[in-house]
């Protein structure tokens, strides 16, 4: 298998910390792609010390790391590869998720070690790539949820775009953080479909708020189950994974015995009671 790995660099005072986890890359062809939006000697010459041949790219931090990915992918021959590994510096941050809290650097090292945490991890996650055929796309397990249906971005500024671009996605399970490991056939709408960079803010957001960003964040992990694939979470940390896979099917079972949700592109709200569904005014 071929890999394409994409790292947007924004801090380079992490450009250590990535460099060591790509370390952990064996067992397959791989190539390195670097996006900065200013360049810096010292994080080329530590990125060049794991891949020689790596691509340095100057592009503008438009979308955070979102359109430094699609530009990427819109510049390679996406049959050249078989996976696609996106990855992002991430500055320190308070969040609480499925019931875990993480500060500092711990979502992003959470994000990133789901990934590469070692050579005997990144193994794994080859073969579950050659053996489960129906696996799209991998990322810890903390980081995938379904969209809040009360958000612009998870509802219907996302339900516009997929229209638009012509995306039918069947799961919106995403990688909250946007670090994960693809099939890059998953990607060929971001070539063919009408993306360009002033579609993204150039300022700076720290939290959802609705933009194009917010929504291709989202669209990025769905965009598997578009082409028959299915989105997997990692085993990030066995206690914490026990519990999701608890709570996960719980939530499932009780949502088909009493739940209200939004649902379609109107997002008009739906009873389900004992297996039935009905349409709220």
């Amino acid at each position: 298998m071929k890999l394409l790995v994409h790292l947007h660099v924004y801090y380079h005072d992490q450009v250590g910390y990535f460099a060591e986890k790509l370390r952990n890359i064996s067992g397959c062809e791989w190539s390195l792609f670097v996006t900065m939006s200013t360049p810096d000697a010292g994080s080329e010459s530590v990125l060049r010390s794991v891949k020689p041949d790596v691509v340095f790219i100057r592009t503008a931090n438009v979308g955070y790391d979102i359109w430094p990915f699609i530009s990427v992918m819109k510049s390679v021959r996406l049959e050249d590869y078989d996976l696609v590994m996106k990855l992002h510096t991430k500055g320190p941050s308070s969040i609480a998720i499925h019931h875990v809290r993480l500060d500092g650097y711990g979502w992003r090292n959470a994000l990133t070690e789901a990934l590469l945490k070692d050579e005997g991890r990144f193994h794994r996650i080859l073969s579950t790539f050659r053996d489960r055929l129906s696996t799209g796309l991998l990322c810890s397990d903390i980081f995938l949820m379904l969209p809040l249906p009360w958000t612009d971005e998870d509802s219907l500024a996302l339900d516009k775009e997929l229209s638009r671009i012509g995306l039918d996605v069947r799961d919106r399970h995403f990688c909250v953080g946007t670090m994960f490991i693809a099939r890059t056939s998953c990607y060929r709408f971001l070539q063919e479909a009408d993306i360009t960079e002033d579609m993204f803010p150039k300022e700076q957001i720290s939290h959802s708020g609705g933009t194009m960003a917010h929504v291709y964040e989202r669209i990025l992990s769905m965009a598997p189950s578009a082409y028959g694939f299915r989105a997997r979470g990692l085993v990030t940390r066995p206690a914490v994974s026990a519990w999701l896979f608890t709570d996960r099917s719980f939530s499932a079972l009780f949502k088909n015995i009493f739940s209200i949700n939004r649902e379609g592109y109107d997002r008009h709200k739906v009873l389900r009671v004992a297996g039935l569904k009905f349409r709220l005014k």
